[in-house]
């Protein structure tokens, strides 16, 4: 899993999947040295000219931790200190070796809330298919 993806992925879990993950980590010693923190980032997109321009500010919460001398980031939209706590905490854990039993807790986790939001993706494009109209089969058209 990428850094990307596990973004996305603690981005877009529900509350109470963000509260189990940072449950995960309860028994395990962290330090927080950088508490969440809320700040603005400029967020750019690239044009159909290949050419990167400024779309306006994004309000995000930052966090950092500490785990047996691996330092985790987390960065989330909007203002969520749960939410970037636990993006941090997961960088933390999957960054350090040698922490199987940890790592392999936090990847089950994250591996069923994927499959969770794969299964809920592919509902909604089911959905969203049986209302696709095909022009060419339309008579008089």
């Amino acid at each position: 899993m990428t850094h990307a993806d596990l973004t996305v992925l603690i981005n877009t879990m529900d509350d109470e999947k963000v509260e189990h993950l940072l449950a995960l980590f309860a028994d395990v010693d962290m330090t927080v040295t950088c508490p969440p923190q809320t700040g603005m980032i400029m967020m750019t997109a690239t044009d159909s000219f290949e050419t990167d321009f400024y779309l306006g500010e994004v309000l995000v919460t930052e966090a950092r931790i500490i785990f047996s001398g691996c330092e985790g980031f987390g960065m989330v939209s909007g203002e969520a200190p749960r939410r970037a706590l636990a993006r941090a905490a997961a960088d933390a854990v999957l960054r350090c070796p040698g922490q199987s039993e940890i790592q392999d807790r936090l990847l089950a986790c994250l591996q069923q809330e994927e499959l969770k939001q794969e299964i809920r993706l592919s509902e909604d494009a089911a959905l969203i298919a049986a209302t696709k109209v095909n022009f060419d089969l339309m008579p008089g058209v």
